[in-house]
């Protein structure tokens, strides 16, 4: 295959410390890609910020993402699901392949599994995202094709929607274990699952055998789009 990457992917890092140890959200492993990973923190944007859209923040997606063109990445993603409605501003600011959420899949989903059968989403909040989220992930939204389930109300939740957040890993699993009996007992049949955030990651080994559907993302998606081969395996 071959990349439609040669040089660093830039990853855009909301502004939060870095967890003390694994497993570790999307872009704190430098050595996850073989292409190799740099970090470019979206300076001033917290979660509450990007869950809240605050005006400053695509503004401070845009700066980030062309500090990482100037740094030589040759694509760019983000540590953020709900940053896909800043997607279109960086992509035009950088000319450069964007991917900044795994919600990009949920067409291509749509597309490939029957129309009767639902799109499970695990978010961080259900509140966001918001249709205007999901239609900068899938313009022509067909929000019957989803259900979406998530962490508000959860200890895990509360953790890490604060300016200095705490990624309690146990914490997060058995809220992750949570969302996905909710999908396990929907009354429709789901036909795959999309993480939106990024440090759900960890756990797609759990919600894919327990759901026994395919599931993704945003580490599978650039994968997918930017070549498997990217992507080392056995990294923490």
């Amino acid at each position: 295959m071959t990349h439609l990457t040669q040089g660093p992917i830039g990853i855009l890092c909301l502004e939060e410390p870095w967890s003390p140890s694994p497993p570790r959200t999307w872009g704190e492993d430098p050595h996850l890609l073989t292409t190799g990973l740099v970090r470019e923190t979206v300076k001033g944007v917290t979660v509450p910020d990007i869950l809240s859209g605050r005006e400053h923040v695509q503004e401070a997606y845009i700066n980030a993402g062309k500090a990482l063109k100037a740094q030589g990445c040759t694509a760019i993603s983000s540590n953020c699901g709900y940053s896909v409605l800043y997607q279109q501003a960086v992509s035009r600011a950088t000319g450069l392949p964007t991917l900044m959420s795994s919600l990009l899949l949920l067409p291509l989903l749509a597309t490939i599994f029957p129309a009767d059968e639902a799109i499970g989403i695990i978010c961080f909040d259900t509140n966001c995202p918001t249709d205007e989220h999901l239609t900068a992930s899938w313009p022509e939204l067909d929000k019957s094709r989803i259900e979406v389930v998530g962490l508000e109300g959860t200890e895990a939740w509360r953790q890490i929607n604060r300016a200095d957040p705490e990624y309690d890993w146990v914490v997060i699993e058995d809220a992750i274990a949570s969302c996905t009996l909710k999908l396990k007992q929907n009354k429709r049949s789901i036909s795959a699952v999309v993480l939106e955030c990024c440090a759900f990651g960890p756990f797609l080994p759990m919600v894919q055998e327990r759901m026994n559907v395919p599931t993704f993302d945003i580490v599978t998606a650039v994968g997918s789009f930017f070549g498997n081969e990217l992507l080392k395996k056995g990294t923490e």
